[in-house]
């Protein structure tokens, strides 16, 4: 059966939507989305994701467990454990900075609310899940 396509748009669907997306860059309305989350708060998780990473202690909590305390996903958690492992460059620069408190979580945190509450970062999924009951 011949396909139901014209010739210009049969390649393969990842490269179509790569070129789709190069376009929408080129656009002049394009903009970058916004941040989850301040770069304070971004900057905390990454240095405490080092933390856990190179921990080698035997009461090491759990992945998921860490996660959960710094507010993300494990798989988040995963991915930025992988990236530096991957990045040295990243893991001294991480390691420069010296070890996160909790005093400096806490008030990345609350600057990513302050961002919120002015509107300068994406609205949580929780938000909008909330009325939808």
């Amino acid at each position: 059966m011949p396909s139901q396509y014209q010739p210009w748009c049969r390649s393969d669907p990842y490269d179509a939507r790569m070129a789709n997306l190069a376009r929408a860059r080129r656009s002049p309305r394009y903009h970058k989305p916004r941040p989850w989350r301040s770069a304070d708060e971004s900057e905390m998780i990454l240095r405490f994701a080092f933390q856990w990473m190179t921990c080698r202690d035997r009461s090491r909590p759990s992945a998921r467990s860490w996660a959960r305390q710094l507010g993300i996903s494990h798989t988040w958690l995963q991915k930025l454990v992988k990236r530096l492992k991957v990045d040295m460059e990243l893991q001294q620069e991480v390691r420069r900075r010296g070890d996160p408190t909790l005093a400096q979580l806490a008030y990345a945190k609350e600057r990513t609310h302050e961002m919120q509450m002015r509107g300068e970062l994406r609205p949580s999924r929780c938000r909008k899940t909330k009325g939808v009951r």
